[in-house]
């Protein structure tokens, strides 16, 4: 009778594992990772090498968008939950949903006020046209990374999941149907994502406010936006975000920059071609967004408890297990290359299956960089990010152009592997100057 009493336990120990614990988180990146990888996958062969490549230029402004948001927004909020008390914890969730939907607004009517300006000045771009579509994408998109961040922050695994999964259906689905009718161009294709966006975050929306945890009734309505708390908020996240903002400007020109460059000097089938073998090693994303939903506020709950040492033993523990499967996939990623390439993208794809490679090796290098980050925001020691972007985007600023002129795509390869290595050399000088020079705190002593 203890037997089957026991093996009842153990049976619902292991379904509560995995469906609220990290294995969950895990495949919730999977969704995601494997999500990104097949719509690259459908975008690149559905529309062609060059509508491709228009695309890819169009969404680096949505991302450009993101590591701004992130700075400001989620990155702070994956260290600061940490450090507020129980009773603090939703009144400044709701003081954060106040300010993301204030940038999504403020981002759609940004991007609806250019697309006027530029037409009424006579600019007439390709692009162009795409302009208030990709806004409205970027703002809905913004929210809905947002929404994810806050329930990972709780540690609510199964609401990102389901959010994920609502995204990703439609597009999957929604894309090839449009083809097979005949419908599918570069407009449609923007508005298939923007109603799957918009379904997805209006699910998380519902599940923030329908959480009993997230009730604040001593917290003025979000009808009443510019209030004490919104503000209080506001800046407590500015002050900690104020060389992450830079930061995020400055890493966006350092690594876009040579994709500008490939588009002005070797035309959109160049972006078209590199997105392809950015999308193909994007698998190990799957790994890169779990570190970035678990890892920060995992160590600044070590931090904050048991100090600094103890902080970076954990982020040396994780960099060891999570590299190993990272090395694997990429090793076996650009050893197929040619075949997958042939097999998903087509034939008009495989003179570029060379480039996964390059973009192989230099995720390796992005990995490393993850721990490093994540050591210096929860020391709230920022700057040096900042000072690694500022060098990596002043060599981005001055090669490009003239890399790409002279070794064309080896040249655009070259410049990419070279600012990352600057970006990682300055990341290990600090912590090694900052490690020197500062007494262990004892968590008692740590600034709350």
């Amino acid at each position: 009778m203890s037997l089957v009493k026991n093996k009842n336990l153990n049976t619902k120990h292991f379904i509560r594992q995995i469906t609220t614990g990290k294995v969950l988180v895990l495949f919730d990146q999977a969704v995601v990772s494997g999500g990104n990888f097949t719509l690259g996958i459908l975008l690149a062969r559905l529309l062609g090498l060059e509508v491709f490549g228009v695309y890819s230029l169009l969404w680096m402004g949505v991302l450009f968008a993101l590591s701004l948001h992130q700075a400001y927004l989620t990155q702070p909020l994956l260290t600061l939950f940490a450090g507020k008390k129980t009773e603090e914890q939703p009144g400044y969730l709701r003081q954060l949903f106040k300010i993301q939907f204030f940038i999504s607004a403020v981002v759609a009517l940004l991007a609806a006020g250019a697309f006027a300006l530029l037409n009424m000045a006579g600019i007439d771009a390709a692009w162009l046209r795409y302009l208030p579509l990709t806004g409205a994408l970027t703002a809905v998109f913004l929210a809905q990374d947002f929404f994810r961040k806050i329930f990972f922050v709780k540690k609510q695994y199964r609401q990102p999941l389901l959010m994920d999964v609502v995204l990703y259906v439609p597009l999957l689905i929604g894309l090839p149907l449009l083809h097979a009718a005949g419908l599918l161009d570069l407009p449609a294709a923007l508005l298939v994502m923007l109603g799957a966006y918009c379904l997805s975050t209006g699910i998380s929306v519902a599940g923030f406010f329908q959480k009993k945890s997230m009730k604040d009734e001593h917290q003025p309505s979000i009808k009443n936006l510019w209030n004490p708390h919104f503000l209080k908020t506001a800046k407590e996240h500015y002050h900690f975000s104020i060389w992450l903002l830079g930061t995020s400007l400055l890493q966006w020109f350092s690594g876009n920059f040579f994709l500008i460059a490939a588009a002005g000097v070797l035309g959109t089938v160049a972006v078209g071609a590199l997105r392809m073998a950015q999308n193909m090693v994007g698998l190990c994303h799957v790994l890169f967004l779990a570190m970035e939903n678990i890892v920060p506020a995992e160590a600044a709950q070590q931090y904050f408890k048991n100090g600094q040492t103890q902080m970076f033993a954990y982020l040396r523990r994780v960099s060891v297990l999570a590299g190993i499967p990272v090395v694997l996939m990429l090793a076996g990623l650009t050893l197929a290359a040619p075949w997958l390439i042939g097999w998903l993208y087509g034939s008009e794809y495989l003179p570029y299956s060379y480039l996964v490679g390059a973009y192989a090796l230099l995720y390796i290098f992005v990995f490393i960089g993850y721990p490093l980050r994540f050591a210096m925001r929860t020391l709230q020691f920022t700057s040096p990010i900042f000072a690694a972007y500022c060098l990596s985007s002043a060599v981005s600023l001055l090669v490009a152009f003239p890399l790409a002129q002279a070794w064309e795509m080896n040249g655009i390869l070259a410049g990419l592997l070279g600012t990352q290595l600057i970006t990682l050399a300055v990341y290990v000088f600090f912590l090694l100057k900052k490690r020197a020079s500062t007494v262990v705190r004892q968590p008692s002593t740590v600034n709350q």
